[in-house]
């Protein structure tokens, strides 16, 4: 709790400081636990999409074709490259290792020109095995079409998982933050409490006159010991104007407010 004004005749508080405080943890804990799997998901979206090769024969033996990429779940159409005079395509593969350093076997697909090749990526042996067909045998046109963006959406579904969990949490945080503002008005002998949050909007007011004392309570819990700062009203009720776990500054604001009450007191 912070005075936020004080005056002869107003004593303001708010609670604005601990809030901020303890959701800063938390918020870190989510901001890193739902970071991760984001960061996947978006990479996932960003390399999925649609290969489309499709070629045309030009001569019995050679064709002219065009390679189109896209990405971004098919919306980036991204850029058409030119292939011509292609007279075939070659399936191999080859061992190497992976980044911690175990073996692993690469295939790739390249259509053969005249004076070079050009690899094709998510290409497999099927498929240049229906382009060789197609050049020895067919005329017409020639349409070779990879689509990962299912297979993208099945892989996105485990990251999502820590996803909802973490806006989940986030949700969490966002409904306990919420801002305490006490008026202590001796001009209409009032005490105002207003409660401001994302889902929170309330006011209430009680008079001076109810509250009988000012306590600081002392409370045990799974994560330590906090001092609460209590205003005892008459018929036996109890308001709460929050916890810190710092002793001195709550006995500090508990002593504050019995000398602003005692002093409305006739």
């Amino acid at each position: 709790m912070k005075v936020i004004k004080k005056t002869e005749h107003l004593l303001k508080l708010n609670n604005l400081g601990e809030m901020i405080y303890s959701a800063i943890s938390p918020t870190i804990w989510v901001t890193g636990f739902s970071g991760i799997p984001l960061f996947m998901m978006l990479f996932i979206i960003g390399s999925s999409g649609v290969e489309r090769l499709s070629c045309k024969k030009m001569e019995p033996k050679s064709a002219n074709c065009e390679l189109r990429k896209s990405t971004f779940m098919g919306f980036n159409k991204g850029e058409v490259t030119s292939i011509e005079q292609v007279r075939g395509a070659k399936f191999e593969t080859s061992k190497t290792t992976d980044s911690d350093g175990n073996p692993m076997t690469v295939s790739n697909v390249f259509l053969v020109t005249k004076e070079w090749e050009f690899l094709l990526a998510n290409q497999s042996a099927k498929d240049a095995n229906s382009f060789n067909k197609y050049i020895q045998t067919s005329t017409g046109v020639l349409v070779i079409e990879t689509d990962n963006r299912l297979l993208s959406l099945g892989s996105m579904l485990f990251p999502s998982l820590f996803l909802v969990i973490g806006f989940g949490k986030f949700s969490g945080i966002l409904r306990s933050f919420i801002v305490e503002t006490y008026f202590f008005d001796k001009n209409v002998s009032t005490l105002t409490i207003k409660k401001r949050g994302i889902w929170v909007n309330e006011v209430a007011e009680r008079s001076l006159s109810e509250i009988s004392e000012v306590k600081l309570e002392t409370i045990y819990g799974e994560n330590g010991i906090l001092y609460e700062v209590r205003l005892l009203m008459n018929g036996g009720h109890t308001l709460s104007l929050g916890g810190s776990s710092n002793q001195k500054k709550q006995q500090k604001m508990a002593d504050l407010i019995r000398s602003y009450l005692d002093a409305c007191s006739p």
